[in-house]
């Protein structure tokens, strides 16, 4: 249940909900198994992976929620091997070759023919609200992923008034800063890992890995003209994540200290268990998440 992955929303003063309305609100989008015809098919589930009722697990002023996804897999190969196989059938009856748009209409008719026959995959996004602080924490690699869980969310409550967590000043910027005079904040240092980007050349990218980013080559690329993209960073000996510019953290790792102060709690159930960890995962995000915004104020 320890999120990988953060993206942070800012949620509007105004906006209240409790757990009971969240708890209902969620009931009425609750997933659904993809039907025979459908490709894809998300609804909300239970947090807790065995014994979970409730969709919406709460913890002090923090709700977590699942939304679980499921997709028909329809490998593009076996998809074309059949259009192929038809069309030739068809050219063969009709004694001439198949325009464009029959084509695209027989890709369509073979993929309703095949969905019911493809396997399913299924996979889960959790979010939590923190009710406290006004955030809305959705653990999702990007920012593009992090958007279907909260149009999913959005639309089970009717309302949801948030905005991604904004900085006054920009996060290259102030990472280039820190790498090019190794200057960093008390709590944080830096890890092995950076990307480089040349704001003048479109795509144009360095990767740094095992390296020791305080190092004379390290500062030769920001000389050179190039800005941070992505930092591996540790905080507070508490935990280890790469942070990109748009302020998403990704490979998120919390410490072995950490896990195991939640481990000291006795736990009888998976509930417990679940409980446990989420208090003390939230408790240390209610602490990061501030220096996060602190740092680039």
């Amino acid at each position: 249940m320890w999120f990988r992955n953060l993206c942070v929303y800012q949620l509007a003063d105004a906006f209240a909900l409790s757990s009971e309305q969240l708890e209902s609100r969620l009931a009425g989008a609750a997933f659904q198994p993809v039907g025979p015809h459908d490709p894809e098919t998300r609804g909300w589930v239970s947090p807790l992976s065995t014994g979970g009722e409730l969709l919406a697990h709460v913890a002090g002023t923090q709700m977590m929620m699942c939304l679980q996804t499921e997709v028909r897999v329809l490998p593009a190969a076996v998809v074309k091997e059949n259009v192929e196989q038809r069309a030739e059938e068809r050219e063969a009856a009709m004694a001439r070759p198949l325009g464009k748009r029959e084509r695209t209409r027989l890709k369509e008719e073979v993929t309703m023919d095949l969905l019911p026959r493809a396997f399913t995959k299924r996979r889960k996004t959790y979010g939590y609200f923190d009710m406290e602080n006004r955030w809305l924490v959705v653990d999702a690699s990007s920012w593009k992923e992090a958007e279907i869980f909260t149009e999913d969310l959005r639309a089970a409550l009717s309302s949801l008034p948030l905005r991604p967590l904004q900085t006054d000043s920009a996060p290259h910027q102030v990472m280039t800063e820190w790498l090019a005079h190794d200057r960093f904040p008390s709590d944080l240092e830096p890890g092995e890992e950076a990307v480089f980007e040349d704001p003048r050349s479109e795509g144009a990218e360095i990767s740094c890995r095992r390296q020791d980013l305080r190092s004379n080559e390290i500062r030769a690329h920001i000389k050179a003209g190039k800005r941070v993209k992505r930092l591996a960073i540790a905080w507070d000996q508490r935990l280890e994540a790469v942070m990109d510019t748009d302020l998403s953290i990704k490979r998120l790792r919390f410490a072995d200290l950490v896990q195991s102060e939640s481990g000291d709690r006795e736990a009888e159930t998976p509930a417990e268990r679940f409980d446990a960890d989420f208090v003390m995962m939230t408790g240390e995000l209610a602490r990061f998440i501030p220096r996060l915004l602190a740092w680039f104020s």
